[in-house]
């Protein structure tokens, strides 16, 4: 028995490559999570699926605690081991009815870490189901060697419309969750998402979990790419370390993220 899993579910994500739903938080708090990143669009106005991504959380106290919610990395220790560090994470809002999807892809196409030791946690803000668009996933997938092309797509939230090849959507499994309720999928398990056909929107945070010991290889910038260390201790070196803020909203922090997301995109 793990400490937030039980062992049939640590063995079901390592044969599937994904585990759902685990509880996160309350009801409340997620709801309280989407007001502060609707409040964050009203006062920008900037639309928090094109802007609030790669580090989603560090401009928000409420995000920054909830990456290191003690529940959650429960979690992800009992799948990682003991010692785990926060590289990124992005909001997904899908708007009621827009017709907007997610390609069939695998995280680890693009995000160039070694040894493939990552997690994504998806939690959900608002309910995800297969009628909002919540995630399916390919059972299996990550164990097996995919292809993928970019096939850009202006209904495709993805931005290069990264597209995993020969697909069996018959083999896809739906991953529904209540607000406050999160997912597990390894960063090689294929998955996608579907339009929102509801009349609300649909709203979520990815969140993305390593080991100190995985090495980021498509990092440009200068010195070391940069993480928060939230459990254990460091005894490779391959990253630099940032503080998470306290206060509610950070907008110097929100406008420094857009800056780096806009430097990352450019080196890709």
């Amino acid at each position: 028995m793990g400490k937030h899993l039980s062992e049939a579910q640590i063995a079901e994500f390592k044969e599937k490559g994904f585990i759902y739903p685990m509880d996160g938080i309350s009801a409340d708090e997620a709801a309280a999570c989407r007001a502060d990143i609707e409040h964050y669009e009203k006062d920008t106005g900037s639309h928090a699926q094109f802007s609030l991504t790669l580090k989603a959380h560090m401009p928000f106290g409420r995000l920054c605690r909830l990456i290191a919610n003690e529940k959650i990395l429960d979690a992800v220790e009992d799948l990682i081991g003991p010692n785990i560090i926060c590289w990124g994470s992005s909001v997904f809002a899908k708007d009621a009815g827009d017709g907007k999807w997610i390609s069939w892809h695998a995280d680890t196409y693009y995000y160039g870490l070694v040894p493939q030791e990552s997690l994504t946690l998806w939690i959900a803000f608002t309910p995800a189901n297969p009628h909002t668009g919540c995630l399916r996933c390919i059972p299996g997938s990550h164990l097996a060697d995919t292809e993928f092309d970019n096939d850009p797509n202006p209904d495709n939230l993805l931005i290069r419309g990264q597209t995993t090849k020969n697909v069996d959507e018959t083999a896809s499994e739906y991953m529904p969750l209540e607000p406050g309720q999160f997912s597990i999928h390894h960063e090689c398990t294929v998955h996608s998402s579907e339009p929102n056909q509801s009349d609300d929107r649909r709203i979520g945070m990815s969140i993305h979990y390593a080991t100190p010991g995985t090495k980021q290889t498509k990092w440009h910038g200068e010195g070391k790419p940069i993480a928060t260390l939230l459990r254990g201790e460091d005894r490779h070196g391959y990253w630099d370390y940032e503080k998470l803020t306290d206060v509610d909203y950070d907008p110097v922090i929100a406008a420094h993220m857009v800056q780096v997301r806009e430097e990352f995109l450019g080196r890709r």
